[in-house]
């Protein structure tokens, strides 16, 4: 995915990019959003740059697939387990009355288990292939 930007800012071998949300963005929210439904990216700045220019800045396409993947299916496969493990743990105490309230709350405590890990894990460092690049000025 290849998407037009103007750099807005450089600082320690970074730049800002601001580029305007395309239609496949949908309501997503992912990235951070600027005003007038625009989103700003950081990416690794070249030595040719400068504020104001205008960019191609690309992800590529398999990386998009494997992020979606870990930020969508990883929660997922997390809640079903931990609807199963909270119907483990409701047999295992006869919490008859309680079936579908242990399940619901393991469930979701799972699912915030997931969102942790995933938090925890981008931030000790992003791998080069999720992070966008600057292809063109």
């Amino acid at each position: 995915m290849t998407e037009k930007g103007c750099v807005v800012s450089l600082k320690d071998g970074k730049a800002k990019v601001e580029i305007i949300r395309n239609d496949m963005c949908g309501k997503c929210h992912a990235c951070d959003i600027g005003s007038n439904n625009r989103m700003m990216i950081e990416v690794d700045a070249i030595d040719e740059l400068k504020v104001g220019d205008n960019v191609l800045v690309e992800v590529k396409d398999i990386s998009m697939l494997k992020a979606t993947l870990i930020m969508y299916g990883i929660p997922l496969l997390f809640f079903f387990v931990g609807v199963f493990a909270g119907y483990a743990i409701a047999n295992i105490f006869m919490a008859d009355k309680f079936f579908q309230l242990i399940e619901a709350i393991s469930g979701v405590l799972f699912t915030v288990i997931s969102f942790v890990g995933i938090k925890y894990y981008s931030d000790k460092g992003i791998n080069a292939e999720y992070k966008p690049a600057i292809k063109k000025i």
